[in-house]
């Protein structure tokens, strides 16, 4: 099991740096064709129009060739996820994207098809376009890197995991790995030792730090037939324990997949 546990861990490490560094190279890549575009709007503001603008941006063609990676290249996911998304009858922030973007930038690719070869100037929108696609990639940039450190988090608390126990078998006292452990197991927890899976108080007494599950600060009395949680810290008194949760049954290891699926998820649209 711990072996097992080790490898889902990483895998899950694993697939959260590429996730960011994929979107790292998906905006930057963004960035450097958006910005162009973006320096042909500097003459609309009065704070900004003293700025020289290139004369060859302004060309129709140029603005779709550094608009249409954007687009269809980089912008990809956001159609694949709104083609997803309408397939199964539903509607989320994708389907707002492509909607938002593929109008602008077909409007401005009718546009600059209409005045092609005239004296009018057309109205282009492939900026608002591209800079649109940048930003929300900005965006799902700091999402991957926060789900990160989420991640982070919970392998740092997986960590806080006992790594053996003292069971009873056959009369016998034996420290076995973790993983050996088995429901119906009789535990023996000495004071300042951690819990090492869920179960009950068999005999004894003590008092029990629950704080890195639940919260509580104080010590939480315990006697013969309460529950413990595993990787919780036995504070002062000798107990025997049983068993009656191992491996990913456990209450830590609950509460993580629940965080693991949570970060996986979005709600939709309603």
């Amino acid at each position: 099991y711990e072996a097992h546990q080790k490898a889902d861990e990483q895998e899950t490490v694993d697939h959260r740096e590429r996730a960011i560094k994929q979107q790292q190279n998906k905006f930057i890549l963004s960035a450097i064709l958006s910005l162009p575009l973006l320096w042909t709007m500097v003459g609309h503001f009065s704070f900004t129009s003293f700025l020289y603008v290139p004369q060859f941006l302004m060309n129709p063609w140029v603005q779709m060739v550094l608009a249409t990676p954007v687009q269809f290249i980089i912008g990809k996911q956001f159609y694949v996820g709104a083609y997803k998304a309408l397939r199964n009858g539903s509607a989320n922030m994708d389907v707002l994207v492509v909607m938002g973007t593929s109008a602008a930038y077909f409007y401005s690719v009718y546009q600059a098809i209409v005045t092609a070869g005239s004296h009018h100037a057309p109205h282009l929108y492939f900026e608002t376009s591209a800079v649109l696609i940048t930003l929300i990639l900005l965006g799902k940039l700091f999402e991957a890197k926060a789900k990160g450190r989420s991640s982070e988090a919970i392998k740092k608390l997986m960590g806080l995991q006992a790594k053996t126990a003292i069971v009873v078998r056959d009369g016998v006292e034996k420290e076995v790995p973790l993983e050996e452990v088995v429901i119906g197991d009789i535990i023996l927890v000495k004071p300042g030792e951690k819990i090492p899976v869920d179960g009950e108080v068999l005999e004894g007494t003590t008092a029990v730090d629950e704080s890195m599950l639940t919260g509580e600060s104080l010590p939480v009395d315990k006697k013969q037939g309460d529950l413990l949680f595993g990787s919780t810290i036995n504070k002062n008194g000798f107990i025997k324990m049983t068993a009656t949760k191992v491996g990913r049954d456990t209450a830590l290891a609950q509460i993580i997949k629940v965080v693991e699926d949570a970060q996986g998820s979005k709600a939709p649209i309603q």
